[in-house]
């Protein structure tokens, strides 16, 4: 793993065009991207749209400067994220019909080590855990997954979502206590 300074320090070298550390930061962000990109589109437009990702990254990384409260990882994400929209709007032109991301909380592993007793009540809460989260606007969706999964700061999802960290306050509020609610019932 690599620290926040770890990976800005890489940044400044990828830069000044030193390869290795563009290698590095690849090796880094590559499953965490391919994974985000994965839960949100379908199966054989995955591996084109990281593709394309990692061009843009390369293509623009000169013009990266941290912000006071997002780093890189948040930076990559942004991009992310307006690429899978990208694939959804240009789908949408295509197509002719109005399409949604794929549920990224759909595919969460099971982990075959629990023990037999356990797996029948571990297996409801999932199917329900899951409801729940279909049934949140797709936003509260992507708060709650950059958020929980991928260890975001509000900073850093006001950044890649466009919305104010307020905004992300609140809508990760709304979202959680939602669930709660719906959890109880």
């Amino acid at each position: 793993m690599l620290s926040p300074e770890d990976i800005e320090n890489l940044v400044n070298k990828a830069q000044s065009g030193s390869e290795k550390s563009f290698s590095k930061l690849f090796d880094h962000f590559f499953p965490k991207v391919f994974r985000h990109v994965s839960f949100r589109v379908s199966d054989e437009n995955t591996e084109d749209i990281t593709s394309d990702i990692f061009l843009k990254i390369v293509q623009h990384l000169g013009k990266y400067v941290p912000q006071r409260n997002a780093g890189f990882s948040a930076w990559i994400f942004r991009i992310v994220h307006n690429a899978i929209i990208d694939h959804y709007r240009k789908k949408k032109e295509l197509l002719g019909i109005d399409n949604e991301e794929k549920d990224f909380f759909a595919e969460i592993p099971d982990e075959e080590d629990l023990h037999p007793d356990n797996l029948a009540n571990r297996d409801f809460d999932i199917r329900k855990m899951h409801v729940l989260l279909r049934e949140l606007p797709a936003i509260q969706r992507t708060i709650l997954e950059l958020k929980y999964l991928e260890e975001f700061s509000n900073a850093e999802i006001s950044y890649v979502t466009g919305k104010s960290e307020g905004n992300v306050r609140i809508i990760q509020l709304r979202a959680l206590r939602k669930m709660r609610k719906e959890w109880k019932k």
